[in-house]
Order: structure tokens, then sequence, then C-alpha cells
């Protein structure tokens, strides 16, 4: 029997126990479960024994998992585990292995979430993936202690364990629980006496030939156990809460008997061989005294004690029938015990590969419909906007074989259904159906786009075919928005947009018009070529001085329009008055800018009083930034009846301070002939400027120097007679080779004053 004492043994993973009796019998317990694996006769090929079946047809999908699995330890592993046992136990003989002797036993088994015994959940919603498990409870508790399992499983289930069981480590849970019996120790009592500090012990407690009670034999035991001169070592092997009582009871009756030991070796006459029987006589008067002495003592000691004496007798230890006490008691017992192998089935895919085998080999697909009886059908929907998109019907036609049906789809119906009898091609139904559909429009210019579209023919094998007639055409809406545009300025914008594609008959022109209450607008392009999304387009702005700014015509493949501030640069002058109002009555500032290159020509009017007398601004578009002068001209009326009017001035500034007694401005501007310098060996060219006006005290000199034709240069100064406002200048050429040339002063009296290069 196997034998639940040391030395154990793990050698290569295996739990080993000896047996008993018989010490070349050895017992190893299970390993994990694993699959049960045959050895085919032909191809010498281990074949794992699983396979998975998976169904499909209108009366359900699902699947069947079918395996066999055991806990037993391969041979050849066995036959290594006992060489190396020999070696550790030092066995002369080659051990015997065997496994454990199972007595009784069951075995479970664990997929996604559903183990052996639970039913299935009713809840519809619910994925169950395992709808049954079918299995003996119990293993065939001998050998290998092998299980079969058979589980049925849904669609979802069968998906998952596809996949799931190609992994190292499968999402199938075995546990077994195996019941068997085994021995081990109960107990030991061990007895070590040392018998002349005993009889010294007793010879002081007790006097010879007296009567002693039994408690003062067992009190003067414990003393002499206290005293470590007797050693009495008792243990238990059992653990407490398991079914003892016997092993205790016969654990107690050991330790009593060493006890009797005592007591016979020290309270009885050692027998003598010589000794004479006593004759009745002789037992009656030993009786009597007996009774004597009972009565006597046992009157002061009760009842309890009569019937309980013995008589100390003292020992010659040296007298042939010395008494040497070693005592070892022990008893084994039988105990059922329990063990749990369990594991997930691990490395299924590498077990195939290793042999050679494919994985396909052990999934059988079936198809549960016969072809025969099926009908080919088809469903067809339409998946378009009818009402957005302007569609009236959508004719769809559908071929099976040499029969063709139409189906209709409109605004009352979006679907429809055809059915065939299946034609059997090779065993299989034949599924190829030939598709083809026309879209018909509705409210749409045919001049401007097509009124019907056809669908080239397609080939479908599904039982549901969606018509997308976007999948034709596209409609492309183009957003137009205005955000911070000046609609102080441009009351009014036009915006016109084309779309042409010639070879998909589409010539598509519009526009829209956009004011300040309408600034978002939205314009749907038909488009029937993916690759042609360009369009373009163009902007008229209507200003407020019933001028219009057009933009032109712009090619664009963004997919939106921006209505934007055609001149987005500002150029703005402040005009702040500073006059004595109580002699001034009133003044007017008349403001210009003229752009003649960008045909651009801004005036503005600015009347200041007494009661309007703040800053006031004239803004005016940029299309160039490098024209900003303003035209500017003041006229003061005083309260006297005079006024005054200065002559007509230009500005660079921000800033116009109006005063009673201004003077005109001139500003010239300066630029060198568009031609390069290096072609005329020129280094650069100074001009000397000069305006002066003896009458009016006035006098304006500056020096510009020019190093190439792109340089400009202004020179600015007051004048206070249009007839006193010429100006003069004189040039200075500088050459590379170290000469240098100037001209005489010459007068002018432009606004913008021209240099030649020579």
């Amino acid at each position: 029997m196997l034998y639940l004492n040391p030395p154990f043994f793990l050698i290569d993973g295996i739990s080993i126990y000896p047996d008993h009796a018989d010490s070349l019998q050895f017992y190893y317990l299970p390993v994990a479960p694993k699959l049960t694996k045959i050895k085919e006769e032909k191809s010498g090929k281990i074949i794992p024994q699983i396979q998975i079946i998976k169904f499909r047809g209108e009366a359900g999908n699902g699947g069947f998992l079918n395996f066999d699995v055991n806990i037993g330890v391969d041979q050849d592993k066995l036959d290594a585990i006992s060489g190396k046992l020999s070696s550790l136990a030092r066995l002369r003989d080659k051990p015997k292995l065997s496994p454990i002797p199972v007595i009784d036993g069951s075995v479970k088994m664990m997929l996604f979430g559903t183990q052996t015994g639970e039913q299935p959940s009713n809840d519809l919603d619910k994925l169950k993936f395992v709808t049954k498990i079918d299995q003996n409870a119990k293993p065939s508790l001998y050998g290998d202690n092998q299980a079969a399992f058979s589980v049925a499983l849904d669609q979802y289930g069968v998906t998952v364990l596809d996949k799931a069981i190609q992994g190292e480590i499968a999402p199938i849970g075995i546990v077994y629980s195996l019941d068997y019996l085994a021995l081990r120790p109960a107990y030991s009592v061990r007895l070590h006496a040392d018998w002349d500090r005993v009889q010294k012990h007793l010879d002081e407690k007790f006097s010879a030939s007296s009567l002693v009670f039994s408690v003062d034999i067992d009190k003067a035991v414990d003393e002499l156990i206290e005293n470590r001169i007797i050693e009495i070592e008792a243990d238990t092997f059992v653990p407490e809460g398991e079914d003892t009582s016997g092993i205790i009871k016969n654990k107690d009756q050991a330790l009593n008997e060493v006890r009797d030991m005592v007591t016979d070796a020290f309270f009885k006459p050692s027998l003598d061989p010589i000794k004479k029987d006593e004759d009745s006589w002789d037992k009656a008067v030993n009786t009597l005294d007996r009774s004597i002495m009972i009565a006597n003592q046992g009157s002061t000691l009760g009842p309890a004690y009569e019937g309980c004496m013995f008589s100390y007798q003292k020992v010659d230890l040296t007298r042939i029938d010395k008494k040497i006490l070693n005592v070892n008691i022990s008893e084994r017992t039988t105990v059922r015990r329990s063990i749990y192998p369990q594991g997930h089935l691990s490395g299924i895919i590498r077990d195939l590969t290793s042999e050679g085998l494919n994985l396909e080999d052990f999934i059988i697909s079936v198809d549960v419909d016969e072809p025969w009886f099926d009908s080919r059908k088809v469903d067809v929907i339409s998946r378009a906007n009818l009402d957005e998109d302007s569609i009236a019907s959508i004719n769809v036609k559908l071929t099976y074989g040499n029969k063709t049906q139409n189906v209709v789809l409109d605004s009352n119906n979006s679907k429809g259904s055809v059915i065939w009898p299946s034609i059997i091609e090779s065993g299989s139904m034949k599924r190829e159906v030939t598709v083809s559909y026309k879209v018909n429009f509705k409210g749409v210019n045919g001049t401007e786009r097509p009124v019907v579209l056809t669908a080239p023919e397609q080939v479908v094998t599904d039982e549901v075919f969606e018509v997308n007639p976007r999948e034709l055409y596209s409609i492309l809406s183009v957003p137009i928005g205005a955000h911070g545009f000046p609609w102080e300025h441009y009351p009014a914008v036009e915006v016109k947009l084309q779309y042409i594609d010639e070879p998909n008959e589409i010539s598509f022109d519009s526009v829209v018009f956009m004011d300040a209450d309408n600034t978002q607008k939205t314009l749907p392009i038909f488009i029937c070529d993916p690759n042609k999304r360009a369009f373009k387009y163009r902007i008229v702005y209507h200003a407020s001085n019933n001028k219009a700014v057009d933009m032109g015509w712009v090619d664009t493949s963004e997919e939106q329009i921006s209505v934007r501030d055609p001149f987005p640069m500002k150029r703005t002058v402040q005009v702040v008055p500073n006059l004595n109002w109580d002699d001034v009555t009133n003044a007017f500032v008349d403001l210009s800018y003229e752009d003649a290159e960008n045909e651009i020509y801004e005036e503005g009017f600015l009347t200041f009083s007494p009661t309007a007398t703040e800053a006031q601004s004239f803004t005016v578009d940029l299309a160039d930034p490098d024209q900003r002068l303003v035209t500017y001209r003041v006229t003061v009326l005083f309260r006297d009846g005079r006024y005054f009017e200065n002559p007509a001035s230009l500005t660079r500034d921000r800033r116009i301070l109006v005063r009673s007694d201004m003077k005109g401005h001139r500003i010239i501007q300066i630029r060198p002939q568009k031609l390069e310098f290096t072609s005329k060996n020129l280094k650069e060219i100074n001009i000397e400027m000069s305006y002066e006006d003896l009458a009016a005290g006035l006098r304006f000199d500056d020096i510009f120097t020019f190093k190439s034709a792109d340089d400009k240069a202004y020179f600015e100064f007051d004048y206070v007679d249009d007839q006193r406002s010429t100006y003069r200048y004189k040039v200075t050429y500088y050459y590379t080779n170290g000469l240098y040339r100037t001209e005489d002063w010459k007068n002018n009296n432009d606004g913008e004053l021209s240099i030649r290069v020579a």
C-alpha cells in the first residue's frame, strides 16, 4: 500500500511515494490533464484525440468539440524516472513504478465561463458560447484515468474556439478529483527508565510492606516523569479535526500500558521460584490482615480508595531478575486522500506541427442545408436619399441563369425580393446573380446634368444587394461663407460658380448673392467623375460707392469658398481739429486717395464745428501697400465772414492736424529709372533736392542716395502758394571706376520725379 512516510521523491516534476512493505514498489502521482494521443500504425504519427465540427444552415449555426484527456505519464518518461529513482533511493534492483491506486473520483470541464453540470442561461440577449457539456461524471479510474468530453457550442463559441485553440494555451480547463487509500503513521510512544534513580525515588516515598493506593502510585509515576527519571515521549501524526477517536484511544492505551509496566515492576513482588504456595489457612489469615488495614485506613480515605491498594516491595536490583525497560510502541493507519489534477490543455498547435499535421484536418465544416432544396433569393434594398438626390425611381434588373426579374424602388417601396429555383453546379448551388440598375432623376435640368444614369453590370453572390446610387455619382456641397466681412463697404457680394465635365454631359453654372443678412450659402455640384472635383468661381464685390470689384475667375480644388475683404490692407488717416472755436464756425476737410494702376479712387468729406470737435477718420482700401499718399484740402470759415483755404496737400502720416494757419504740403516721390546700375557701371546716384520761397520764409533741402533701380525716396516741403511750388534738383553719378559726373540744377513741379540712369 502507498505509504505516506518519507523519503518522498520529486523527479522531473513527478511526485513519487514508497510502498509500506515492498522496498522496490513505488507510486507516482498523476500530471496535469492532457490530450490523449494515439500512434497511427501506418504513418507512425502521434494523433491528438480532438475534433471540432462547425455547422451552419437555416436551421441554425453552431458546432461541437469532442476530445479525450488523461493524466498519465508517458512510458519513456517513466523509464527515465525509474533510473533516477534507483540512484536516489540507492536500490539494488530496478524499482517498480505504478500510478496511485484510485478508488473513486470525478472529472469536470470548464470552457468559456461554463462548466460541467451548469445549465446554460435562458437570457436570449446574453451570449452563451457553450450550450451543453456531455460527459461521464467519472473518469476511467484505472490506468491513465482517461475521460471523454463532447461540448455543444453556438456559432459564437465556435468562432472564438477556432481562434483561441491556435494559441499556446487553449481555453479548455479540465479538473480531476481522485480519491485513493494510503498508509500513514498514526502515533509513536517511547519510554526510557533509569532504574537506579527510580528505585531510589520510590524507596524514599514508600516503606516496605506498606499498603499503597493506586492514586499514590499514579502520582509517584507523574513525579518520575516530571523529573525525567522516567522519559515518556508520545507523538500523534494525525491532525486535529479528522476522525481520529480510535487512534487517540489506542495511543492512550499504549501510555497506560507503559505506566502498568512501572507499577508491575515495583509494586508487585518479583516472582520467587522457591517460594511456597499459600494454603487455604494462609490465605484466610492474609485476607483478615488486609481487611483490618483497609478498615483502619479506608475509614478516613473514603469508599473510593477501598480495594485500590498495593504493597510496595523493595527490590534488590543486583538480583538476577533485574529489569531494564526501553519501550517503543507505534501504530500506522489507513487514510483516504484526494488529489485534484487540473489545467488548461496546452500546446495543441505545437503537437500538430511537430508531427507534420494540419489543424484544418481536425476541423470539419458542415453545411446542414442540402443545396437542392434551397432557393436562390436576393433581397434588394435601397440606400439612396431619394428626396435629397432628386431621384424618382431606381429600376434594378437581376438575372439568375437565364431568368431575369426586375425590382422598382421608389419613395413607396424601399426594398424588394426576388426568388429563383436553385441551380446546382458541382454539387452546390450556383450563387452568381448578374445585377444592374438604372437611376431616374426628377426635377433636374437636362442641359446641366444627366436625367438618367445606368450602372454597369456586376455579379453578386450575397443574398442582399444594396443599391447605392452614389456609386455612380456624388454631390459636392460647396459652402460659401463670409466671416468678419466689411458689409458697410460692400453691401452686396455676387458669387458665381461653374463646373464643366463634358464627357459626362455636365455643365453647371450658378450664382448666389450675399449681404449682411445672408452670410452663408451652399451650392451643390453634381459630379460623375470622382477624379474631377475641381471647379472655378468668381466673386464680384459691389461697393457702397456703386463701384464693383471683380476678382476674376479662380480655379480651385478646395471644397469651400470664403468671401473675404478684397482689400484687407487699409490706409487710415485721422483728422484732428486744432481751432479756436470762438473765432471759427466751421472747418471742412476734403480728402482723396488714388491708385491708378489698381483703378482705386476714394474721396472723403469731413466737417467740424463747435458741436463736432471730435477727431474723425478717413479710411481707404490698399491694393499696393507702397501707395499711401492721401491728398487733402482744408477750408476754415470764421465768424467775421472770412475764410481760409490751404493749398492742396499730401500726407504719408497717420494724422492731420487742422489749423487756421495751415500751409500746403507737397511730397515728391523720387525713383531711379528702371535700369540696372551695373549696365551703366554705376555705383550709386546722389540727388540733391531743394525748395525755397523767400517771400514766405520757407526753405527745405535734402540729399538722397540710390544704389539700385529698386530704391525710392520722398522729398517733403511746405508751401503757401500754388504759383510758387516749384522745386529744384541736382543729380551726381558715381561710377565703379572711381569717376563721377554732376549735372546742373534743374527745376521741376511734378509730383513724381524719375531719375535717368546714365
